[in-house]
């Protein structure tokens, strides 16, 4: 393994050969773009682009407003008068999901947890969440090496062996029998996560300040073990996070109440009713009947905090440190394949029935917030779709405009992720490409096959069997929802028929349909 300086000198090395294959691969896009004779279809695409390009990006800087706004204006007056606070939080909870976790991670974790607890002085209950009785050992180790702290208990809860959501149901009943006083706060974290010190102590001040505050969630970071691509997609995974948590938190309303380190009100966190969605949670699907969740523990508790209307927050100076690698290291497509298969499912398994709450339920941005994760899926995929259109019709050219035009909003956007998050690679405009077409490409397969589910760590997976008429007629939607897209395509650019000053509007109504029919066919609620 390489040393610390090693490991610098090739992730600059990395990281000056991406800038220099950037800076190759945009001059001679941009150079075939400009050189190219234009051809005379040319307007339907720059007018297919444009109208997708104003919705997108102008919702896309929507969010970047948001974003600064709260992270430079509104977020610092909320920290300040959270620390004027005089009203102190009584008691933690820190319920901690170590499932075959490593040695050192399992340490690392758990000492992190205990310093952060130390730091905050306020009494906590650790309830670790363990699966033999070597992680029983390294609790005690780790407890005695810090000197087994005062304000600190530590409780193991072996797991049943039945999966995460079993686990935190659980945990979650551990410490509802320990009667929790009022004005206390439980976190739920992953056993591989690595806290700062001062994690849990900048939190607990805004539960102070605000009574009617439900959950809150704090900016996630990573150890990332792996290549420079896989380092790379991370963080641009996290820097993007960070832009959507901080926009949505000026609404006082999440899209995720993320597993790798949340805190809740602890009587919200032991309620049965969230303990009981947590555990078995499913939801139906007007084709595939009840399709139970095996994965997203964390947005069924999102969910659950949502629809009774709770406020929550992101903390974006607190954060987390998760233990990232690729599932088969070395293969990078089909392992982020795989991870967005597991992300984007359990988002829009969870998107229908957060949707059905309605605006006046939730909030009109953040209702508009989840009908726009179902709609990015085609508008996504309208770009690629009509540039190849024209380039079998009338020219490759087009191609190279398409290219052109993606690297060059791509970086924009990767700027703009950067400005927020502070960090930035010349691989992150590819990298978001791929994310956002390949992407779009397993929502949109995901739409009509929501039930295949499937945990990276653990050998878990769907097993119910689907029914011969249900997967086949999946796959024939899937094909007549990407067919009916493409003909939509075919006839605002012309492609399928002229788009004539008589046409224009047929043609528009035939794509707005084509999306709407593809957007809604797939989603169950």
């Amino acid at each position: 393994m390489l040393c610390a300086t090693q490991q610098h000198q090739s992730a600059w090395a990395c990281e000056f050969r991406s800038a220099a294959i950037f800076i190759g691969v945009t001059t001679f896009i941009w150079h075939l773009a400009l050189s190219s004779a234009r051809p005379e279809a040319a307007v339907p695409f720059f007018l297919t682009i444009g109208f997708i390009a104003f919705w997108r990006y102008s919702w896309w800087l929507c969010h970047q407003l948001r974003a600064r706004i709260y992270l430079k204006r509104v977020f610092p007056r909320m920290r300040r008068e959270a620390e004027a606070s005089q009203q102190l939080v009584r008691r933690v909870y820190a319920v901690v999901l170590s499932y075959k976790i490593p040695d050192d991670y399992f340490i690392r974790c758990y000492e992190s947890v205990i310093d952060a607890a130390v730091e905050s002085r306020v009494p906590t209950t650790i309830v670790a969440s363990i699966t033999s009785d070597r992680d029983r050992r390294l609790l005690n180790r780790v407890y005695f090496s810090a000197g087994c702290p005062e304000n600190v208990e530590i409780v193991a809860q072996f797991q049943l062996g039945a999966g995460k959501r079993a686990a935190i149901g659980e945990a979650l009943r551990v410490v509802a029998r320990d009667l929790p006083p009022s004005r206390s706060v439980t976190i739920l974290m992953d056993g591989d996560v690595v806290l700062e010190r001062d994690a849990i102590s900048r939190v607990l001040p805004f539960f102070s300040a605000d009574p009617d505050l439900a959950a809150v969630t704090t900016n996630n970071d990573a150890y990332v073990h792996g290549s420079f691509l896989t380092r790379n997609w991370y963080a641009l995974r996290l820097a993007q996070r960070h832009t959507i948590m901080a926009s949505m938190a000026l609404s006082r309303k999440l899209l995720v109440l993320t597993g790798r380190y949340s805190l809740f009100r602890t009587d919200i966190a032991t309620s049965s009713d969230l303990i009981a969605q947590v555990e078995d949670d499913s939801t139906d699907h007007w084709r595939l009947g009840e399709i139970k969740f095996l994965t997203g523990d964390d947005k069924s508790t999102w969910f659950n905090v949502l629809r009774r209307g709770g406020k929550m927050l992101y903390v974006p100076d607190v954060a987390s440190f998760g233990q990232e690698e690729l599932p088969s290291p070395g293969r990078f497509i089909p392992s982020t394949t795989q991870l967005m298969r597991r992300w984007f499912g359990n988002m829009l398994r969870t998107n229908g029935r957060a949707i059905a709450l309605g605006p006046s339920s939730i909030g009109l941005f953040v209702w508009w917030s989840l009908i726009d994760q179902r709609l990015s899926i085609w508008t996504s995929l309208a770009g690629p779709f009509a540039t190849l259109l024209l380039a079998i019709f009338i020219s490759p050219v087009f191609i190279f405009y398409y290219l052109a035009w993606a690297i060059l909003t791509r970086t924009v956007m990767s700027i703009g992720a950067a400005m927020n998050y502070g960090r930035f690679s010349a691989s992150w405009p590819f990298l978001m490409y791929y994310n956002q077409i390949w992407g779009a490409f397993m929502k949109s397969w995901i739409l009509f096959h929501p039930d295949r589910q499937s945990w990276t760590r653990q050998a878990i997976s769907n097993k119910r069997k689907p029914i011969r008429v249900q997967e086949w007629s999946g796959f024939l939607l899937y094909a007549a929802s990407i067919g009916t897209f493409l003909v939509g395509i075919g006839l605002f650019t012309g492609q399928l028929g002229s788009v004539s000053s008589g046409t224009s509007s047929q043609a528009m109504r035939a794509f707005t349909s084509a999306v709407s029919a593809a957007e809604f066919l797939g989603g169950g609620r």
